[in-house]
């Protein structure tokens, strides 16, 4: 034996001729029956052996992970068997700490998989939240016109048919997100008009602003080209930031206005200002992120939601603070072609 087959197996060898009991002696208890059982067959049927790998548990306390081959020897030369003896503890170690990376993104995908389950339940409970209220509102009129002597059927009608189309409303919300949020699944997008999306958030959120005095004023440029959206989810956006800047102005009341235009990149882009308390002093972007949030009530969603849906769709979304008061969100949105592209 050479001496590093000596050092493997954590002896000196000036320490004498390693015997043979003192080799079995260094193997881990349970490896030791198979290295003896190879060893002893190869021995005995005079055939060649490579024992993969087996741990030795040398005298200072360490183990080692060995490797071992022998060549049967005919002519009885140099002895009855040639063979290497190879150290691949570090080999060892390298393939179990990648077997604990793999397992750790297997852990970290099924922790990312439950983190989506709870993003996407805050993110429902958020955006249903307005036509579960609007359906409410709508039901409770349209009791009362039913309840009127002689009963206002017309009205009721009305009201009837608006709790209908918030409950559609809803469900939309429901599928869309859920699409959304579920990797490869294309987002429902068609032609649209800037202008129109601001109308029909407006006229749902009519009650509000009445109720806090507050005063819409929409400036959208007639010639801007159209946009290809998923229109829910436009009409998150919108729903998202007007709603913000009503919460903003609810103590005293103020004006929202909503402008937009092309910016010098092509692109179709939309502010949303109000008149309220205005941004925190920190890092404004630090409020497009999930569960950060200002309000009492707040689920800190709203805007992760808004910046994600525009990021999607090849736009960006950011705040400035007003120089008077309040402050201003700004988004963009790629035009057909660009979209298209």
């Amino acid at each position: 034996m050479s001496d590093e087959v000596y050092r493997l197996h954590g002896f000196e060898p000036n320490q004498g001729p390693l015997a043979l009991e003192r080799f079995w002696d260094t193997l881990h208890p349970e490896d030791e029956p198979i290295v003896r059982a190879t060893l002893e067959n190869a021995i005995r049927t005079r055939t060649d052996y490579d024992i993969r790998e087996f741990r030795v548990c040398r005298p200072d306390g360490s183990v080692r992970f060995l490797r071992t081959t022998g060549h049967h020897n005919r002519t009885g030369e140099l002895g009855e068997y040639v063979g290497i003896t190879m150290d691949i503890t570090e080999r060892k170690r390298a393939e179990e700490e990648r077997e604990r990376l793999r397992q750790l993104e297997a852990d970290l995908a099924h922790i990312n998989r439950v983190n989506m389950m709870g993003e996407l339940a805050a993110a429902l409970a958020h955006e249903i939240k307005q036509p579960i209220a609007a359906s409410i509102t709508s039901a409770s009129a349209c009791l009362r016109w039913l309840a009127r002597d002689p009963p206002d059927l017309e009205r009721a009608r009305s009201a009837a048919t608006r709790i209908e189309r918030h409950g559609n409303r809803a469900a939309d919300v429901m599928n869309r997100l859920r699409s959304f949020y579920k990797k490869g699944t294309p987002p429902e997008r068609e032609m649209l008009k800037v202008a129109d999306i601001v109308q029909e958030i407006t006229v749902l959120l009519r009650k509000e602003t009445v109720r806090y005095a507050i005063t819409i004023h929409s400036n959208i440029d007639a010639d801007l080209p159209d946009i290809l959206a998923d229109r829910v989810q436009l009409q998150q956006v919108f729903m998202n930031l007007m709603l913000n800047a009503i919460e903003a102005m609810k103590l005293n009341g103020g004006e929202l206005t909503i402008s937009s235009r092309l910016n010098s990149e092509g692109q179709v882009i939309v502010s949303i200002s109000d008149t309220g308390v205005g941004l925190p002093m920190e890092s404004t972007e630090k409020i497009f992120e999930a569960f950060q949030t200002t309000k009492p009530q707040g689920t800190g969603m709203g805007l992760a939601i808004t910046r994600s849906i525009l990021e999607s769709h090849g736009g960006r979304v950011w705040a400035t603070r007003n120089q008077d008061a309040g402050a201003t969100f700004h988004f963009t949105l790629p035009v057909e072609a660009e979209a298209q592209a």
